[in-house]
């Protein structure tokens, strides 16, 4: 990935770590701001992750821990609401591979550009 995309992605995650963030001190509302908090520090890995190459190997295992944990709550909660097919669609198409990427800290051979 070139220099320019990474720093492209970098500050759109710090955007909406900040936009998170700030929705968090303020949730108007909103049922749970610990969650706008999560999703603020979510963004934050992925701009580190995206500007230091060197720390690739945690980041990359946070966020795939994250994902496949959200997933993995996703596929659990909807017993109770009558979308099991899909959740577990979801769980298996980007639950599983995340669960990879978290487990080996790298991509799956599938996942990678050959060059």
């Amino acid at each position: 990935m070139s220099a320019g995309s990474r720093i492209i992605i970098a500050v759109i995650a710090l955007v909406c770590a900040a936009g998170f963030f700030l929705t968090a001190l303020e949730p108007n509302g909103l049922a749970d701001s610990y969650t706008f908090y999560g999703f603020a520090v979510f963004c934050l890995v992925i701009a580190i992750s995206s500007l230091s190459p060197k720390s690739h190997p945690i980041t990359l295992r946070m966020i795939g821990t994250i994902i496949f944990c959200g997933y993995l709550t996703h596929a659990g909660g909807s017993l109770t609401h009558g979308h099991l097919g899909r959740a577990l669609v979801g769980l298996l198409v980007c639950g599983l591979p995340a669960g990879y990427l978290a487990i080996q800290g790298k991509y799956l051979r599938w996942g990678v550009l050959k060059r």
